[in-house]
């Protein structure tokens, strides 16, 4: 089928889920997408997503006065814009996708958690994030339930270059790969 003018915006609505792999926890959030179709086969994206708790908790270590860990409470907020890529058919369609941008992580608060923090709650620094790149690549499938509304799962890597005094580099420069995976619902106008 022809696909007209007026069917060339997608407007949707997200669940992502990022595996954030240096801490081995999963988060979750809410986005949101916006696609106009350049071709029939490619499309400019813009996407934003807010995690509201993104919870870290580094490996346990030991004191004298015993194990303790500490957790990091944070928020997050992506920002990405790229390209996608793939073919339609009338149900379904497949993709990949490379969409550049930007992440930004919210100090919500560092607790130190088992016997072992007496001797070390001195030393723990607040947390300074910065705005950092992240590059979020990766392909899906596409289901047309009707001629306007789209079901859409992908799956990718988001890599995060950290440049931040906090977890997980907080040294020095890092950059860290993470396992997405978004679920989306949308309308095309």
């Amino acid at each position: 089928t022809a696909q007209t003018a007026a069917e060339r915006l997608e407007v949707a609505a997200n669940l992502n889920v990022l595996r954030l792999s240096d801490f081995d926890a999963t988060q979750a959030g809410l986005g949101g997408r916006v696609s106009f179709d350049l071709t029939r086969h490619a499309a400019l994206e813009g996407e934003l997503a807010f995690f509201p708790k993104d919870r870290i908790v580094q490996p346990a270590s030991a004191t004298a006065f015993g194990p303790f860990q500490i957790a990091s409470e944070r928020r997050r907020m992506d920002a990405l814009f790229g390209l996608k890529v793939g073919t339609r058919r009338d149900r379904f369609g497949v993709f990949a996708k490379a969409r550049p941008g930007i992440t930004r992580l919210i100090d919500r608060g560092t607790a130190c958690e088992g016997p072992g923090c007496a001797t070390i709650l001195m030393l723990i620094a607040r947390n300074t994030y910065r705005t950092e790149f992240a590059l979020d690549f990766g392909g899906g499938i596409e289901l047309y339930p009707s001629a306007r509304t789209v079901a859409r799962f992908e799956l990718g890597d988001t890599l995060i270059r950290h440049r931040s005094s906090a977890p997980p580099c907080p040294a020095s420069s890092c950059t860290s790969h993470n396992l997405s995976s978004r679920l989306g619902i949308g309308y095309r106008f």
